[in-house]
């Protein structure tokens, strides 16, 4: 498949020429990094969920884990980058970008796409995450038929532990947290014990010491950040119809995110009417969504 190919499912998938432009210039920066450097890095973050797994959410970050012994220096991705990303500005008829080096230092590289001064996207490179390796996976990208390279990826019930963890230790609330957690939940995303004990032992485990925080934090997710943080990145018949669903209930992601306590696991809020009582509440003729709740409303699959 070429790149104009790709273009156009992109657009067809609802994005705008600018977004649907940035994601298949995300595509050649994973194509070329993969074949340039195998077995060096994993693939996380919101881009993953955009190319790999449907997401409506434009990610402007390339987020990359290095598993490899060896570290690539942020001179050999630039290098390795520049031609491929001219040649696919080339075929879609716009400037070429420019690439440039914003941080270089150890374990953390970062590079910056941009185009004409506007940013595009950046490519973040790191070790500070941990790899759960029973967790990945490799896929095809499609960018290309020959040379056949794929990539490898975080799972989705891994990447909903890296964004509940993201939720718990921000310092502050990105709405595109709860978005993506309601993305990942609804596609049947879950969390094994192993994963939950990784959440309990991990960065948020003092978080999950705090109920309160918890929901204070899913209750801040309210209609002027959604529409603040979200409108921008989304579709416009996505966020129309995210809108619709504001418009039903006052905290529509604290239906699919409401979380109990119990034991240093995120429980059914059903069990613990504590939190549950805490939680804003739903506008009168939304039915719909109080039945969502005993489906849909947990962050992780009850753990006994």
């Amino acid at each position: 498949m070429n790149i104009g190919e790709r273009l156009a499912l992109y657009e067809e998938r609802g994005f705008d020429e600018r977004a649907a432009v940035i994601n298949v210039f995300l595509e050649v920066a994973l194509y070329t990094l993969f074949a340039a450097f195998p077995d060096t890095f994993v693939c996380f973050g919101g881009a993953t969920l955009v190319l790999f797994f449907g997401s409506s959410r434009q990610s402007g970050d390339l987020d990359l884990l290095l598993t490899g012994a060896t570290t690539p220096t942020a001179q050999e991705l630039l290098d390795a980058l520049s031609t491929p990303i001219a040649e696919a500005a080339n075929i879609l008829h716009i400037q070429k970008p420019q690439l440039s080096i914003l941080a270089s230092g150890g374990d953390h590289l970062k590079l910056l796409v941009q185009s004409e001064a506007e940013r595009l996207f950046t490519i973040d490179v790191t070790r500070i995450s941990a790899v759960i390796r029973s967790e990945l996976i490799d896929v095809p990208l499609a960018l290309h038929e020959d040379p056949a390279i794929t990539a490898k990826i975080v799972s989705r019930d891994l990447l909903l532990l890296q964004k509940a963890e993201a939720f718990l230790t921000r310092r502050a609330l990105k709405i595109r947290d709860a978005y993506d957690l309601k993305l990942l939940l609804d596609s049947g995303a879950e969390l094994n014990e192993h994963l939950i004990a990784h959440l309990s032992d991990g960065i948020a485990s003092e978080r999950l010491e705090d109920p309160g925080f918890i929901v204070d934090g899913i209750a801040a997710v309210n209609y002027q950040k959604c529409k603040a943080e979200l409108e921008p990145v989304l579709p416009h018949e996505v966020y129309r119809e995210l809108e619709r669903l504001l418009s039903h209930c006052e905290w529509p992601f604290v239906l699919f995110l409401r979380t109990g306590y119990k034991k240093k696991r995120l429980l059914w809020t059903g069990q613990n009417t504590s939190l549950k009582n805490r939680a804003a509440p739903v506008r009168s003729g939304s039915m719909k969504w109080r039945k969502s709740w005993d489906s849909r409303s947990m962050l992780f699959d009850k753990v006994s």
